[in-house]
Formats: C-alpha cells, structure tokens, sequence
C-alpha cells in the first residue's frame, strides 16, 4: 500500500550571520537527510532530545519553514513549489496542532471566531451554518454542550480546554493527517491522558492519520503504532513500536528507552544507569561518521569517520548503527525487553 504521506531526504539548513563582510558566519543543519513514512490511519511518533530538528521538521512538511533540499509528497505528488490554490488544498489536508495552547489561540478572538475562521476559508459550511458547526466542532472534542462556550475568549479557559479548543480547529477542515507538535507536553499528567484518549477517538471517527512529535516514549508506547528516532538532524532508527522497545538497535534509541521512567520500584533500581553523558553537538558543526559517536558508550574508531548504513531487521525495524546486530549485547536499553 503507498504511503499517505511521505518524506524524501529532507533538508532544512538555516544560515547563521556573524561572518565577514556580512557573509555568514556557518549553517545550521536542523533537519540533514530525513525520509520517512506516514500509512493511512496510522500514528507515527518522532521523538529525540530537544535541539533535534523534530519541530523544523513538522514546520517542514506544513509548509511554514521552505526546506533547503528534498520533497514531500501527499498521495505520492510533491506538495513542495505548489500555486496558491493548491497549497490551499493541502493545508486542509493536512493539520497542526502546537504544543502550547496558551499561545496559539489569538487572545481577542471569541471561540467562535478562531473556528468559524478555517470553516469559512475552505467552504466547510454555508455562512448560515457556521454557528452550528462550531459548536458541533466543540462537542466532537468533549466540550459539550458547545453553544454557550462560543462567545468566551481564551482566557476564560483552562490549558487542556485551550488544547481541545486548538484540536477543534484543526479537525475543522476535515484534514487526513494531522502534525501534532509536542500537543500534550504543557499539560498535567491527568489532563495529558484525557487529550491523547481524545486523539485516538477522532483517529477511528474521521479516518485520521498522526504525526506525533515528542520527547515522551511514556506516550510513544501507548499511543503510536511507529517510531522514527531523530538525533541531530537525521534518524537514527525507526519502526514498529513493540519492536523498538523489546530491542533498539541503535545506541541512542537504547539510551532513550533505558531512561524511561518505571511504575514497578523494584524494576527501575535494577535498571543500568542511563549511559549518556554530554550535550548534543552543535548542529553548527555536525561531527564525522556517526553523529552520536561522541556520546555514544559502545563507540570505535570507525563511528568516528565512516557514516553508519542503514541496516534492516525483522518487522520493518531499520538502524544507522555500524554495530547494530550486536545490540542484544548492549548493558543498557532493556525496559521493552523486561516488559516484552
């Protein structure tokens, strides 16, 4: 089956000024390289560090940030140099729903006006509807009845009401996929797990497909059928999530998995020690070969010049490891394989 949405060897660079004669003075590589695939009714995580290039990535394949090099395809026609009726077209196709809901609602505009807004644009309704729709829009995300929230302005609401609010809109348009950048990161715990429930409802409702990019494989785990691993710019690894967990193939991937938190207290203090020690490079100065080497615990001389190839296991399981089929080995990484 062709892939609903795909990624080809993105490249998103920006220049840094600062050189002489006002020449810049380096490149920023945020995003160096990236493919990947996103199925029908699929959810897909990208999870890595901060400073990663996860959201320049979903900006990216938006359309809000021009990539330097690469393509993404909707349907499998590139999306990139489109005319302005059919980047129209493909914005309704595919959504975003941004981490922090306090600043992505506008402060002087009613509930109904941030909804009504994206009805009206793409001739979701007719005008005499658009009331209507968007208190539908509000029930659909569990604030019912929707018509007396209409008039209120953002202020008037809590976070995980704002992030409801944010997930209206973005259903709005009836897209087939939605970006949803760290969506759930600036919520309470309790709240967290009421907007991922909801997300997974709208998922088997409308037919939707999920990018989901985070930091928290607590939620990567429960939620997402797949995962693409992003270590300075590029991934890293990627596939099935049971098969991620039970056995990374990377040493990053390991490193992630290793320092996720455990319920059970007699399991985490027989966990190792998280073998990490460092910040991520510069994405100024990527270093040679592997970009992990310079962190990385099981590291040799060839991580340090050669780049690693991908490398292919059972189950779609691929790793950018020079020494991935030794993993098994590895004194770190072993949550998924306790739990599996």
């Amino acid at each position: 089956m062709s892939a609903l949405l795909e990624v080809r060897d993105l490249k998103v660079h920006f220049p840094v000024g600062g050189g002489l004669f006002g020449k810049p003075a380096g490149v920023v590589h945020a995003v160096d390289g990236v493919s990947l695939t996103l199925a029908r009714n699929e959810i897909l995580a990208v999870v890595g560090e901060s400073g990663c290039g996860k959201s320049t990535l979903a900006r990216a394949v938006l359309g809000l940030t021009a990539p330097t090099a690469g393509d993404v395809l909707l349907d499998g026609e590139s999306v990139l140099g489109l005319s302005d009726v059919a980047l129209r077209r493909y914005r309704r196709a595919v959504q975003m729903v941004f981490q922090d809901p306090f600043e992505s609602l506008n402060p002087r505009k009613t509930v109904f006006a941030t909804l009504a807004q994206p009805l009206r644009i793409h001739g979701i309704v007719p005008m005499a509807d658009l009331r209507t729709e968007a208190a539908r829009l509000l029930e659909a995300v569990g604030l019912a009845p929707g018509a007396p929230y209409l008039d209120r302005y953002p202020h008037q609401f809590s976070g995980g009401q704002r992030q409801r609010i944010c997930i209206a809109r973005s259903i709005a348009v009836r897209p087939r996929v939605i970006v949803a950048d760290e969506a759930v990161s600036a919520l309470d715990i309790s709240i967290r797990a009421q907007i991922l429930a909801l997300m997974k409802t709208l998922q088997g409702e409308m037919g939707l497909s999920y990018v989901f990019i985070t930091h928290d494989l607590g939620v990567v785990r429960s939620l997402c059928d797949r995962v693409c691993v992003m270590y300075l710019g590029q991934i890293v690894e990627e596939g099935p999530t049971e098969r991620i967990f039970a056995q990374p193939r990377h040493p990053y991937t390991a490193a992630l998995v290793e320092a996720c938190p455990l319920p059970d207290p007699r399991r985490a203090r027989a966990k190792a020690a998280p073998p990490l020690s460092g910040d991520i490079p510069s994405p100024l100065k990527p270093p040679p070969g592997c970009r992990f080497h310079t962190r990385c615990p099981v590291a040799r001389p060839v991580c340090a010049t050669e780049p690693p190839p991908e490398r292919r296991f059972a189950g779609g399981q691929v790793a950018r490891c020079h020494f991935a089929e030794e993993a098994a080995t590895w004194p770190f990484g072993r949550l998924g394989a306790a739990a599996a």
